[in-house]
């Protein structure tokens, strides 16, 4: 099963199941996103060849994704019904804690580009 990160400054971040994979493995403790309440794990990049040898010896692969990428990767993956151009923007509806949401693609939390971003199975 594939693990999504993204980096964010100094840290790969991963969220949601794939937070808790990460963590059980590397021992890590599992936070809150703030802006998503979304369960979350970071690991420094100094670690990072460390981190993935882990995850893939423990049957899991690893996938850093690029910003670019992982919108690119949510657009195709998401239905025609719940995408759309707005105002010349790419938007989406996606689900939050208030409803769904109509949200420019450019705007997805972290936490929601890593749940929407596609998977590959191992």
């Amino acid at each position: 099963m594939e693990i999504v990160f993204q980096r964010r400054g100094d840290c790969l971040e991963a969220f949601n199941k794939d937070a808790i994979i990460v963590a059980d493995i590397l021992g890590l403790a599992v936070t809150r996103a703030p802006e998503d309440d979304a369960d979350m794990v970071g690991i420094p990049i100094y670690a990072q060849a460390e981190s993935f040898a882990a995850l893939d010896a423990a049957g899991y692969k690893p996938h850093l994704i690029a910003k670019t990428e992982a919108r690119d990767g949510v657009w195709r993956r998401t239905h025609v019904d719940f995408k759309g151009i707005v105002d010349g923007e790419r938007t989406l509806i996606v689900f939050r804690h208030d409803g769904p949401t109509l949200v420019p693609l450019d705007d997805l939390t972290p936490a929601e580009m890593a749940r929407l971003y596609p998977r590959t199975e191992r």
